[in-house]
């Protein structure tokens, strides 16, 4: 061996120095790595080396130094790791290799990234350190120069597996230039091939590599038939080492097999390769993993498996599967793990399962599957883990699942449309964890607890079906879980009536399954309390301690009054229930409290300026707090009233027929007003509690008496100490429990005062009267206001509109005071029935910032223009309003443009002239006044024909800007396109896309293309995007990064652009994901984002905008367009 290496060094160090080149500036770094292989038990010790080469051109590398710096130990087994790293696209040269020792004890992988070689020159450094694996990560071969067959390939012939990935060149030619070696095969076990260039010729792999054990091809087209495995034996590893625990579990374990640890898997793996339902597969002989994934295969030839032996794992996935034939699986008896997931599987035949009598873990999931046939899984008793996740199944029957099992640990049927509780799974003895988040279970009615099967469910519970003790109703200490996150459930409504079975099997549940809800999610109205009064008996009779997790993790969500409240602490005589009462008062919501036949009338935060003039018969509680009532007037109903909650309004007078009517009353909320005096019949009522603080009372000589009553209800009186007075004395508030009575005087007036104060009064008066005439000519405005706000007046300043002019108000504003917007303004606007259009809420994404401000302006009786830090950094967004806006300015009405501003600015030398000399001319709104919502609802209410109640809720309207054309565009209608969306993404966004976005939009019937399964096999990459972007109705470009664009997603993006420009419809649609848009350099992006309206992933309406920017297929009515002239 070493005469031959010397030969070998001799002739490569001839051809070496015959040409020059710079020495390789480099760094070696320690690298980390797991044990790999183990040696009669013992651990091979593993050494890493990270070769970080820094130079920018071509170099030659002192490969004795490198091999030398390992320090390998003479005579153990060792593993070694050579990571080369370039941090250029260069070639590097091995050389200074004639004084190396050849390395018989090493197992060494060689991987290198960005660096390109010569096959001849890596041979011998192959040779010398024993190479088993060698990995291209990412590569570029400037060229492959016509040399003819390599005399030496000794050191290839010890390689045992390679990877070749991101070779920039074909992948067929590259594989030729490394092997050409006088048509000699190679000892080569495992092949991953990956984002090939060119189709993989498998013929030809198999003749240069005919031992293959295992073939992974990610991301290639593959050419002809697909036939594997093409060796008969099993083969070995070399030198009769064993993998490491980690290394196995890392191969093998982690992908469900169970193989030695000493031979190669035999594996097939096939994703993202142009394969179609025609594509001719072969399968045969001995075989542990088959993988198809990311192709376009709506069936499988049923009898692909017949010839295949020692099967454990098959996973298709991503292929668009509509159907998997009887017997498909027959014969499989060695099968432990299947995955079926994310294809178009609609129904199951049935026993398609029944011969897998080794599986252990089934996925179904994100598929549309609707009815389970009976007997599916019966028969599958080694089931450790179901998935049937993502379908559309509304039921799981009896007699589907293997109930007889003790090995299934997990059952996945979350984001189903499961509408009741699946009893069965009860009955599995060893399941762990049920799941059942984002379904329809309610347990709004529970009549299931009366189909259980007790006999089964104790057989389940039972921890040791042998012992003669019964443990089925001790609490469990490990308990299992069903997971209802995110389901319908509000609580449990079991009936009054309810049967001592459906009671004796919901505490056996209760005993042995934790229910995992969302949190603070029980609905507490007085339907629950069935459920508390049978937990409060089982909690006597001693079933619970009052500690388990039911006491103390089950939050009531609503009523408001119960917030925060635990559910099982409430009493029947604290909850109502929700009824439809028609003498209800508008506005207001009425409940019974079923207990004491009260009707609660419920009318807080309502803005009521008096007390509702009608109510519904029978005793009644009224809540009142939070509105802007000023007198408490005599009503027919007082005398049913039983409590008066009127906290937080603006009560000055109380009529003292009031409480002469109110005999009944029981809680009196008067707190938080502007009450100066208490009508003296509120001592006749026997009230038992009573809360006035926070009143500005008088302490006057009519307020003795108070005092004293005060002090004889103390017991009923809430917060006694805070209530309190003032007199002209004592300006600070005083408790009235503790005034002195000789203080609460009136003082009379002397006569000097009867003649000097009328004089007094009258100068004063004068003054006064003249500075409310200077006050109302400079606050005119908000006079006018005020009249409207107060009284409902509004006799000045009416307008007309165009009966095109449906958006009420248009708020033209920038992502930092998008809060701001929706809560000053869209909200509290939109609960008065206008129709209001925003930017955050309504811009349509794909068109220009132009067209969706020049639709919005015209539809608009008036715009606002909100002045933020943003707006005044970019004034794009402001200078197409402004331009927009002039005409109806000038033609129309002079306040059209409404102008606020929410920064600290005073000035704002970054506006434009025209529109700084118009908020000179016009006074901008205030967006801190206490005003400033009244003032735009005046504004608003100014025309005689308001569109206001139009339709009911939030009105919706299309202000599409496609609905305006202007006269210097044509209107394009097309024919369906083959595709409502085709997807772009980079590896980044594919989770979130695959598993979020796109499941989402297949639910609304869109069809959607994406790159990795809907692409024309053999075409080249660019032809296929050409093909699909023209037949897409919209391209939607999601990305998280505009500074790293690939070249394809760069051309995609061309592509979309141009056809938004010459169809003039919004084409392109894009979604953006945590990026910061200065990233980017490129000239098509940077002007798109400053120019056109996209979306991103964070905003809380970000599906809705979505589905509004998607082109509907509609036809187009003419009558519907307006053609515009460009003086608009």
């Amino acid at each position: 061996m070493d005469i031959l290496i010397r030969t070998i060094t001799l002739v490569l160090t001839v051809q070496m120095t015959s040409s020059s080149g710079l020495e390789c500036q480099m760094e070696l770094k320690p690298y980390k790595l797991h044990p790999l292989y183990s040696l009669n038990s013992k651990t091979v010790v593993t050494i890493g080396r990270q070769i970080q080469i820094r130079s920018a051109y071509n170099c030659h590398l002192n490969s004795t130094d490198i091999i030398n710096n390992y320090n390998f130990p003479n005579e153990s087994i060792t593993t070694a790791l050579f990571k080369f790293i370039c941090d250029e696209y260069i070639k590097i040269s091995f050389d200074q290799l004639e004084n190396a020792t050849y390395r018989s004890n090493l197992i060494s992988y060689v991987q290198l990234d960005k660096c390109s070689f010569d096959p001849g020159e890596i041979d011998l450094f192959f040779l010398i350190t024993n190479a088993r694996v060698f990995v291209i990560l990412t590569a570029n071969f400037t060229s492959f120069e016509a040399t003819p067959h390599r005399s030496s390939c000794e050191g290839y012939k010890n390689i045992l597996s390679i990877a070749l990935t991101s070779i920039h060149n074909d992948i067929m030619s590259f594989i030729q230039y490394m092997f050409n070696c006088n048509n000699e095969t190679f000892n080569i076990k495992e092949v991953l091939l990956g984002q090939c260039i060119g189709a993989i010729n498998q013929q030809h792999l198999r003749k240069i590599f005919p031992e293959l054990q295992t073939l992974e091809v990610l991301n290639c087209d593959i050419k002809n038939t697909v036939e594997f495995p093409w060796s008969i034996r099993d083969a070995f590893l070399p030198d009769n080492i064993s993998r490491s625990e980690y290394l196995q579990n890392h191969i093998s374990t982690s992908y469900h097999l169970n193989i030695p640890y000493n031979i190669f898997r035999r594996q097939l793996s096939l994703i993202n390769n142009g394969l179609t339902t025609e594509s001719n597969i072969q399968i045969s002989r001995r075989l542990h993993f088959f993988k198809i994934s990311q192709n376009n295969i709506s069936f499988l030839d049923e009898n692909i498996f017949k010839n295949v032996q020692g099967l454990q794992v098959i996973i298709l996935t991503e292929l668009g599967l509509h159907e998997i034939r009887g017997l498909t699986f027959s014969g499989l008896t060695e099968l432990l793990y299947l995955d079926l997931s994310k294809n178009n599987l609609s129904d199951l035949p049935p026993g398609v399962f029944d011969q897998l009598s080794s599986l252990t873990f089934l996925s179904l999931a994100h598929n549309s599957l609707i009815v389970l046939p009976k007997q599916v899984f019966l028969y599958l008793n080694k089931l450790i883990s179901i998935d049937l996740g993502y379908n559309k199944i509304l039921k799981v029957c009896d007699e589907i699942l293997p109930v007889n099992s003790v090995a299934l640990q997990r059952i996945k049927l979350d984001n189903n449309p499961i509408g009741e509780f699946p009893v069965s799974l009860l009955y599995i003895r060893g399941l762990g964890t049920i799941d059942l988040p984002f379904t329809n279970i309610s347990f709004q009615n529970m009549n299931f607890l009366e189909n259980i099967d007790k006999t089964a469910l104790v057989r389940s519970v039972e921890q040791s079906s042998s012992s003669i003790e019964k443990t089925y109703l001790q609490t469990r200490p490990n308990w299992r879980k069903i997971n209802l996150l995110q389901s319908n459930v509000t609580g449990f409504f079991i009936i009054n009536n309810a049967s001592s079975h459906a009671k004796e099997m919901l505490l056996i549940i209760l005993k042995h399954y934790k229910f995992i809800f969302t949190m603070k999610s029980f609905k507490c109205y007085s339907d629950i309390m069935p459920f508390n009064e049978l937990m409060q008996n089982l909690y006597e009779r001693g079933a619970w301690k009052g500690d388990e997790y039911f006491y103390t993790d089950w939050i009531c969500k609503v009523p408001s009054q119960f917030k925060e409240r635990t559910v099982l602490s409430l009493k029947a005589e604290e909850t109502y229930s929700i009824v439809n009462i028609s003498e209800c008062p508008n506005l207001c919501a009425c409940y019974i409290r079923e207990v004491s036949n009260v009707t609660i009338v419920n009318c807080r935060h309502k803005r009521l300026n008096t007390l509702p003039k009608s109510m519904p018969t029978g005793m009644l509680d009224l809540w009142l707090e939070n509105n802007n009532i000023s007198k408490l007037t005599v009503r027919k109903y007082l005398g049913n009233v039983r409590q008066l909650l009127m906290s937080n309004n603006q009560l000055v007078k109380i009529e003292p027929e009031v409480f002469t009517k109110m005999i009944n009353l029981k809680m009196l909320k008067l707190d938080n007003n502007l009450l100066i005096r208490i009508p003296e019949r509120i001592n006749e009522l026997n009230i038992d509690m009573i809360c006035l603080e926070n009143n500005p009372f008088a302490c006057d000589c009519h307020a003795l008496w108070f005092k004293k009553w005060l002090k004889t209800k103390s017991y009923s009186i809430d917060n006694l100490r805070e209530v309190t007075c003032f007199n002209e004395t004592h300006q600070e508030a005083q408790q009235i429990v503790n005034f002195k009575d000789y203080k609460f005087v009136c003082k009379e007036g002397t006569i000097y005062r009867s003649y000097v104060t009328p004089v007094v009064v009258g100068t004063a008066l004068l003054i006064l009267v003249g500075i409310i005439v200077i006050m109302i000519i400079y606050f005119r405005e908000e006079i006018k206001v005020l009249l409207y706000v107060t009284f409902e007046l509004h006799p000045f300043d009416r307008q007309k509109c165009d009966k095109r002019e449906i958006i009420d108000l248009a708020i033209i504003h920038t992502k930092d005071s998008e809060e701001f917007v929706e809560e000053k303004l869209v909200l509290p606007l939109k609960r008065l029935q206008f129709v209001i259009f925003s930017v955050a809420h309504d811009f349509i994404a794909g068109y220009s910032l132009q067209e969706n401000v020049s639709s919005a302006v015209f539809q608009s009786k008036h715009v606002l223009l909100i002045l933020s830090d943003d707006m005044m950094s970019n004034t794009v967004l402001m200078d197409y309003t402004w331009a927009e806006c002039q005409h109806k300015i000038k033609v129309n009405r002079a306040n059209f443009l409404l102008v606020t501003n929410v920064t600290k600015m005073t000035e704002f030398p970054a506006l434009n002239k025209d529109i700084q000399k118009h908020l000179r001319l016009h006074k901008h709104l205030n967006c801190t006044s206490a005003l400033f919502l009244s003032k735009i609802i005046y504004i608003l209410r100014s025309y005689s024909k308001n569109n206001i109640g139009t339709s009911q809720g939030n009105l919706r309207f299309d202000i599409s800007p496609i609905k305006l054309v202007p006269f210097n565009r044509e209107l394009q209608i097309t024919k369906d396109n083959e595709y409502d969306l085709f997807f772009c993404y980079s590896s980044d966004e594919r989770n979130y896309c695959q598993n979020n976005l796109i499941p989402r939009l297949e639910r609304e019937s869109y069809r959607i293309c994406t790159p990795d399964s809907h692409f024309h096999p053999g075409a080249c990459m660019l032809t296929n995007i050409g093909l699909v972007v023209e037949s897409s109705s919209h391209t939607i470009f999601v990305t998280s990064r505009f500074n790293s664009f690939d070249d394809l997603q760069l051309f995609v993006f061309q592509k979309a652009i141009e056809k938004t420009r010459l169809q003039k419809y919004n084409h392109l649609i894009v979604v953006c994901m945590q990026i910061n848009e200065s990233e980017t350099e490129d000239r098509d992006v940077k002007d798109y984002l400053n120019s056109y309206a996209y979306l991103d992933v964070r905003d809380r309406l970000f599906f809705e905008r979505l589905k509004r920017a998607l082109k509907t297929q509609i036809k187009v009515d003419f009558s519907d367009i307006h053609i515009l002239s460009t003086k608009m």
